[in-house]
């Protein structure tokens, strides 16, 4: 039989997220895997989403029959503002956890989720053993500083939300150690109350050569946003030696601010440039398994899940040598670290595409290694143990006000 962690997990989704807006995405049946590993372990699921009546059914298609009969979403069915809202998700956690001696509450990230502070207060008002986990996949307030500068009205609520969730903590978990150690000195946590969970690939196929690949087809997929350098790889596929570039077409995958700018680009250097919206998960998979090389030059990044799954799917990754890519990548094992230059790249890429063997050491170093470390049922454990010690440090919180209030 399997053991119970808790009667119920309580997952609080970032501010202003929902459920619907991750199937939109293509991100929904990713970002769901794990809580469809963890709901053996508990006896009902609760998510707090900030949809509306169409969360629920958007949802529908990523459930198992057992997640199924034990889950709650509770979304924004009356349409209230987002003040309003977040007054009132409290209550309605208490409501669905009526029957929960024992609750677990998680943020997904910790973008505007301090919310899951005010969710955990009022279930130990009630005399529910709680263990909150602030889990978030990066440094919110270092992306927020990074892109509006560190005086900045948006960079100054971020550290004040992400603050008062890392305090109101039993355990704070980033996806890397450097990011723990920044959070734990930034809130003052002992280490204790700290733990790193990394970000998880879920595999299945297993990982082609380079013979059974799409002859010169690179990848990039991400957010069109100035911090990633999409221009950078532009310009390299657009410097390429005729014969190569002949062969080649960089595929950009994804949507955002800088588009239009990089298709000007793109069109005005004649680089052989394809973009793509958003795709499904599935079909980003299948695309990483079928590419020559993945190529990324992001100037700053946390632990990206777009590169991992990209080396889980057994491509030739080339990313710069920048902050959050020197975690995974390791120069010359599992994939290549260059300058993040346009000559930089273009002669990587030149050099990769004209030795397939060495495309096909370091793609299948990038599979074993990557599928090894971050497999989903290797972090699954170390998600659920880190659910387990929230609620021992939680429940003597809860022990501790009702010996008070007596």
């Amino acid at each position: 039989m399997t053991e119970l962690a808790a009667d119920t997990l309580v997952l609080v989704l970032p501010g202003g997220v929902s459920l619907r807006a991750w199937a939109e995405s293509g991100l929904l049946a990713r970002e769901w895997a794990l809580y469809e590993g963890l709901q053996e372990h508990y006896q009902r699921v609760v998510v707090v989403t900030y949809g509306d009546a169409a969360d629920p059914e958007a949802l529908r298609a990523c459930l198992s029959p057992a997640m199924a009969a034990k889950l709650q979403v509770i979304s924004n069915t009356h349409g209230l503002g987002t003040h309003d809202v977040t007054a009132s998700i409290s209550l309605r956690v208490a409501q669905a956890c009526a029957e929960s001696a024992a609750v677990v509450v998680k943020t997904h990230q910790m973008i505007r989720s301090d919310v899951a502070v005010s969710i955990t207060e009022s279930l130990r008002a009630r005399g529910v053993a709680v263990g909150l986990v602030a889990r978030g996949a990066h440094l919110w307030t270092r992306f927020v500083a990074f892109e509006h500068g560190t005086e900045s009205p948006q960079a100054v609520a971020a550290a004040v939300q992400e603050g008062n969730l890392c305090r109101g903590a039993d355990v704070v978990v980033g996806t890397t150690r450097e990011m723990v150690e920044d959070l734990a000195w930034r809130y003052g946590l002992e280490a204790s109350r700290c733990a790193v969970v990394p970000n998880y690939v879920v595999t299945s196929a297993e990982p082609k050569p380079p013979s059974e690949r799409e002859p010169g087809l690179l990848v990039f997929s991400g957010k069109l946003v100035a911090r990633k350098r999409v221009g950078i790889l532009i310009q390299a596929v657009a410097q390429l030696p005729e014969e190569t570039r002949s062969k080649v077409l960089l595929r950009i995958v994804g949507d955002g601010p800088e588009r239009a700018n990089l298709e000007a680009m793109a069109k005005e250097l004649g680089a052989p440039v394809e973009f793509v919206p958003r795709v499904s998960h599935s079909d980003l998979i299948t695309l990483f398994s079928s590419c020559t090389l993945f190529v990324q030059a992001s100037e700053l990044e946390g632990h990206p899940v777009t590169v991992l799954e990209a080396m889980a799917s057994g491509a030739a990754v080339l990313v710069a040598n920048s902050q959050g890519l020197g975690s995974i990548v390791t120069h010359g094992m599992n994939g290549l670290r260059i300058e993040a230059s346009p000559e930089a790249f273009a002669t990587a890429i030149d050099e990769l595409l004209r030795d397939a063997d060495w495309r096909e050491v370091i793609g299948t170093a990038a599979a074993n290694t990557t599928r090894a470390e971050f497999g989903l049922s290797t972090v699954l454990p170390q998600e659920l143990r880190v659910h387990q010690r929230a609620l021992t440090l939680g429940a003597a919180k809860t022990t501790w006000k009702l010996r008070a209030s007596a």
